[in-house]
């Protein structure tokens, strides 16, 4: 994990949704969904409820939380 993919973790729990955490990253959604995964896997569990509705958000894990407010304790460092 490096700090720009903690970046886009936070970007996608700011607003919800992959689709707009990419157009507000100016990145295509397929690419931040791809490294969405790899972030999963490596951490060996899903941090999204995914729906696959066109416009519905994309629900918080509870055990994610704890992650997210990790997260950004690290990301304040920089």
């Amino acid at each position: 994990m490096d700090i720009r993919t903690l970046k886009n973790f936070m970007k996608i729990a700011e607003y919800g949704s992959i689709c707009r955490a990419a157009e507000s990253l100016h990145i295509a959604q397929p690419p931040l969904s791809r490294q969405l995964k790899v972030l999963e896997d490596e951490l060996g569990t899903k941090l999204f409820e995914r729906s696959w509705v066109i416009g519905q958000k994309v629900l918080i894990k509870t055990a994610v939380a704890i992650e997210i407010s990790m997260a950004m304790a690290v990301l304040s460092c920089f």
